[in-house]
């Protein structure tokens, strides 16, 4: 992380997370607003700049504006700062000295105080972490957006990493829907309002299940069966010192993307890591029809032995027995350009009756959306992820889709989209190279 911000995590560490949506908003405001002062004055800077000093300048402003909404996001954390975590998985698109900066907030974002802590511990679990760990380290050594982590040993001496939820972020979750909606008041007389309020209510809905712990040791317990044969390390976690907010796992040891990279790997380790994080989405998505829909570097441990550890369940979503049947019926047709099967897979996802009632813009977009997303897939051997031009156009296609703001979707495809935005990520700053065609056709033969 950037040396100028350290001193953000000093100011909010000690400060409880604001549940009401007014306080959020207020403070996500106040944010807007110092970013504003830090335009107007870079705009009057740079007008009196020499060129060689408007580069500077620019820098300097992204700079300053990424601290004030990284300290904004760790105050609020929650939702709030889910985004944060989203943009830094935008490499192509956001600025590198924001993208540097935000992804601070997947692994490295600002701890909460010790005492607030120990509140969820006496409220879970009855009991004080040390009556609990014969060690338990009262620094956390990672923290995200919906808890923290600390290390912890059991009296046999078994290293533990306990992960912890902040206090109060369901209910921030709610207020920032809720706050959300009422924004979006504006467009309710917009013939997609409704499909746009489908989105927020998908998305509370995920959020809400993500900050179960007990329903994300569940699945983090299916994919530890699951890979237990592999080179992928899932942790088990320990019933009996978890609960709906606290999760007791197994330590893993080994570095975050961040640390691998800045040791100058090799290619092939490069390749290597990006090969098993591949393999960890396409092997779940087929064995257990499921989309884990978090993919980001704060969740995985690149270990010395070169073994990848995956340590983080909690946002997925499982696809239906009709939802499965359609998804992998489009992807065949896609193989195969079969226009007349992937006009009746975008008259579903679309919530449309009939192919003729299709917008040719917007079908135009998603065929090249979708094609630009299995290119990797349809390559004959090695795909290079850090190709520029691919980078680039999947770039252009995103703000396209942005710009365009089409709404009428079936909600569940914005978390496979997140999951193939966030493994096109993960592998651009691997700069991997790898058979990912042979990968995922393997797996969708087997299972699918």
């Amino acid at each position: 992380m950037h040396r100028m911000a350290l001193p953000v995590p000093a100011r909010v560490q000690t400060r409880k997370i604001p549940a009401s949506s007014f306080l959020r908003m207020f403070a996500l405001g106040g944010s807007q607003a110092k970013i504003a002062a830090h335009y107007f004055t870079y705009a009057v800077r740079r007008h009196f700049a020499e060129d060689e000093k408007k580069k500077l300048l620019k820098n300097h402003f992204y700079l300053k504006s990424a601290l004030e909404l990284l300290g904004t996001m760790g105050y609020l954390r929650g939702a709030i700062m889910k985004a944060g975590q989203l943009l830094a998985n935008l490499p192509q698109i956001m600025p590198s000295e924001l993208v540097e900066i935000f992804e601070s907030l997947q692994f490295e974002a600002p701890p909460m105080h010790y005492s607030l802590i120990r509140e969820v511990f006496l409220d879970e679990l009855g009991k004080e972490p040390e009556e609990i760990f014969s060690f338990f380290e009262k620094q956390a050594f990672a923290a995200a957006s919906l808890g923290q982590v600390h290390r912890a040993r059991l009296p046999d001496g078994k290293e533990m990493a306990v992960k912890i939820q902040y206090p109060n972020i369901a209910e921030t979750i709610d207020a920032d829907m809720k706050a959300l909606g009422f924004f979006l008041q504006s467009m309710r007389f917009t013939k997609d309002f409704q499909y746009l309020c489908l989105h927020i209510q998908d998305a509370r809905k995920v959020f809400l299940k993500e900050v179960d712990y007990l329903s994300e040791a569940s699945f983090l317990e299916k994919n530890r069966l699951l890979f237990a044969k592999s080179q992928i390390v899932v942790p088990a976690y320990y019933p009996e010192f978890s609960a709906r907010r606290i999760l007791t796992m197994d330590y893993l040891p080994g570095r975050h993307l961040q640390d691998f990279l800045a040791g100058n790997p090799s290619q092939s380790r490069r390749d290597h890591f990006g090969s098993l994080i591949s393999y960890s989405l396409v092997h779940s998505w087929f064995c257990l029809r499921t989309v884990y829909a978090d993919l980001h570097p704060g969740n995985y441990i690149l270990m010395d032995d070169g073994r990848l550890g995956f340590i983080d369940f909690g946002c997925y979503r499982q696809f239906a027995e009709d939802r499965w049947r359609l998804q992998i019926d489009s992807e065949s047709a896609m193989f195969k350009n079969d226009r007349d099967r992937l006009m009746h897979f975008l008259t579903k996802v679309s919530l449309h009756d009939h192919p003729d009632d299709l917008d040719p813009e917007w079908v135009d977009l998603f065929l090249r959306q979708m094609a630009w997303a299995i290119a990797p897939v349809t390559a004959a051997g090695d795909f290079d992820f850090a190709d520029k031009a691919y980078a680039a156009q999947g770039a252009a296609l995103m703000k396209e889709s942005i710009k365009k703001g089409y709404v009428r979707l079936d909600s569940f495809y914005n978390w496979s989209n997140r999951a193939i935005i966030g493994h096109r990520a993960l592998m651009y700053r691997l700069r991997a190279r790898l058979d990912y065609s042979s990968l995922y056709h393997r797996e969708m033969a087997r299972y699918a």
